[in-house]
């Protein structure tokens, strides 16, 4: 049982508790930007970038943004009390069905991988940018899964998607989160060596599955009772069929395609619910 403390949150002034309240998104949104930038932008200033299997420069921490933007409001809004019911979210492993789409995205990323001419080292496997080799697998995977499956989705799904649902359909919050987390990582592009190298064509692409990912992630998290854990578990396992040196090339892009077209599904699926439920 909550006691009367945790239940109230810590801003005691009314008009700047509605004002928060009735500016929520914007308020997260910002301060996520602001969280990870603070982050990002002085890094990227430097001369050395972000690569595979090297631990500094890194970008690791600022992918929390979003994390610790959501706890923040959450905190002044709701108290103690609503972080804890976020936090239930978090350890919400009771998905059923829906995670099957946890295999499914490695399943593709492996055939990706497969299908590819170059030969894959085992270590590219698990290589990732701003994580040092020396750190092993198993760290490597548990810091992705923290930093940029959880520091990302406890908030771009379990704060902005999970508010926006309850007044938007699923195409119109996928799309309105899409809208606030592709510029979001603006300052990475200058910072990340595999992001510096995209051609405007690849930054379009790019455009797209972030979009297309914001669907899907979306579709996942309403499905699974807006469990964060899963979607943050999928989140790290795409990243590990997309964004890896073993993953370069024909598997990323085999990847992006996969989520493109369960996105589209998605979209011709939500659109026409929508229409019927108008039409009644």
């Amino acid at each position: 049982m909550q006691t009367t403390q945790e239940r109230q949150p810590p801003i005691r002034d009314q008009a700047a508790r509605r004002w928060i309240e009735q500016h929520q998104f914007g308020a997260f949104v910002g301060l996520a930007y602001l969280i990870s930038w603070a982050w990002w932008i002085p890094l990227s200033l430097g001369a050395d970038r972000v690569e595979a299997g090297v631990g500094w420069p890194t970008q690791i921490p600022g992918l929390m943004g979003p994390m610790l933007a959501a706890i923040a409001v959450t905190w002044l809004i709701d108290g103690r009390g609503g972080v804890g019911a976020q936090w239930r979210k978090v350890t919400a492993w009771r998905a059923g069905r829906w995670w099957l789409s946890v295999p499914a995205v490695l399943v593709l990323g492996a055939a990706g991988m497969l299908a590819s001419s170059d030969s894959i080292q085992s270590e590219d496997l698990v290589a990732y940018q701003g994580v040092s080799y020396d750190l092993g697998a198993l760290v490597t995977i548990l810091i992705v899964f923290v930093c940029n499956g959880l520091g990302e989705e406890a908030g771009w799904r379990g704060f902005a998607a999970d508010r926006l649902l309850n007044r938007h359909s699923l195409t119109a919050t996928s799309l309105i989160v899409a809208s606030v987390w592709a510029p979001w990582h603006i300052p990475v592009f200058f910072l990340q060596e595999s992001f510096r190298a995209f051609t405007a064509v690849e930054v379009a692409g790019w455009v797209l599955g972030i979009t297309a990912g914001s669907i899907v992630l979306t579709w996942l998290y309403r499905g699974s009772r807006r469990s964060i854990l899963l979607v943050s578990v999928w989140h790290t396992a795409f990243n590990f069929t997309s964004a890896t040196p073993a993953a370069a090339g024909v598997a990323a892009a085999i990847s992006s395609t996969g989520v493109m077209v369960l996105a589209v599904l998605i979209l011709i699926l939500d659109i026409r619910k929508t229409r019927g439920a108008s039409a009644d």
